[in-house]
């Protein structure tokens, strides 16, 4: 769901680039101890990457405080070659400044891209690779990083990095890989062009905006139970009311309607009867916030169980996920549902505005 524009004036910036490269050391955190023989060794790794701070052209640039933008590259020994392998991964990512002095700031950073990992889970060959059962993952980090101003160009760097890997559930095993560590570089800032202090007509979202009604539905694939077995097609239909009461983050409420029928799995496992078609269906409440990109926006869920809650699951359940504004009232979006740190599934679908 998008909001009203309108045209005001903001600061304009020009071009301001940086570029940098850090080592990276740390450790896997076994959430399991099905994972806890596989972590025993040392991550290692390295990051490389280019980025521009926005220039204040579009509405969020001025909403989000100005931050810098780029793309990340990064390698990744996972502690343990012989099953898990490396990680080599790219990565969109923002960055915030949250502190600024004369020598000395602090940042933080977010991204979400695609890693591939070199050994996989095979029944055969790598049977004890639990964590991970894909070539292809999704690849999410957070960091908080320190900087030190070197001379006018050069930056030192260390920092605290989170990094987690994961297909989603679309195969099993799915552990996945959760890695903190910390980091130590330096970046290359070029000689920064000066502040155009001309004020110029930027379209900024309208905090007056109206409430907004919007239908979302989702179609996923997982797999439930042991590698290798059954595929399962969930699907859902949510109704959901978007609330401008911030204008860089408006609130969200809403209403799922889940379809799922590997919920046969986890009540038979549990003693249970299962009936169906009644057994597939769940009802959930949630509550969230959007964080608009222009076209594209974030959004993270929180949701709880009223109908069917699945027996061997908690009563809460997690929802984030990428939306891209097609027009005023339609969208397409990708999103994971989670239970905590296990991922339920990954799904596509199609938002629209009533």
């Amino acid at each position: 769901m998008g909001f009203e524009l309108d045209a005001q004036n903001a600061e304009h910036w020009a071009n301001i680039y940086s570029s940098s490269a850090s080592g990276f050391m740390g450790k896997v955190l076994a959430h399991s101890d099905t994972l806890k023989p596989l972590t025993d060794g040392t991550v290692k790794g390295f990051r490389f990457s280019v980025s521009q701070k926005t220039n204040g052209r579009k509405a969020w640039h001025n909403r989000h405080g100005m931050p810098y933008v780029g793309i990340a590259l990064t390698g990744i020994d996972l502690g343990n070659k012989r099953v898990l392998g490396n990680a080599w991964g790219i990565q969109p990512f923002i960055s915030y400044q949250l502190l600024q002095f004369k020598k000395f700031s602090v940042r933080t950073d977010f991204g979400l891209g695609l890693a591939y990992i070199t050994r996989k889970y095979s029944p055969s060959h790598n049977p004890t690779n639990v964590a991970i059962s894909t070539s292809i993952n999704y690849w999410a980090t957070a960091n908080l990083t320190s900087s030190f101003k070197f001379s006018n160009q050069f930056n030192l760097t260390a920092g605290i990095e989170t990094n987690h890997f994961s297909n989603g559930a679309i195969k099993k095993p799915n552990y996945g890989l959760n890695i903190v560590g910390l980091s130590f570089g330096f970046t290359y800032n070029p000689e920064r062009d000066k502040l155009d202090n001309c004020k110029k007509e930027v379209y900024l979202e309208n905090s007056d905006s109206k409430s907004q009604l919007g239908i979302v539905i989702l179609a996923g694939i997982k797999e439930t139970g042991p590698a290798g077995g059954e595929k399962y097609y969930p699907l859902s239909i949510s109704m959901e009311y978007l609330m401008p009461l911030a204008q860089s983050y408006p609130l969200m409420a809403g209403l799922d309607i889940m379809f799922d029928k590997s919920t046969r799995f986890h009540i038979e496992l549990s003693g249970k009867h299962y009936s169906p078609v009644n057994d597939d269906f769940q009802v959930g409440i949630k509550t969230g916030l959007q964080i608009p990109f222009n076209r594209l926006s974030l959004h993270g869920h929180l949701g709880w169980y009223l109908y069917n809650k699945n027996p061997r699951l908690p009563l809460y359940y997690q929802k984030v996920g990428i939306r891209y504004r097609l027009s005023r009232t339609s969208q397409v979006q990708l999103e994971l549902k989670t239970h905590l740190n296990i991922a339920d599934h990954v799904g596509v679908g199609y938002a629209i505005s009533i």
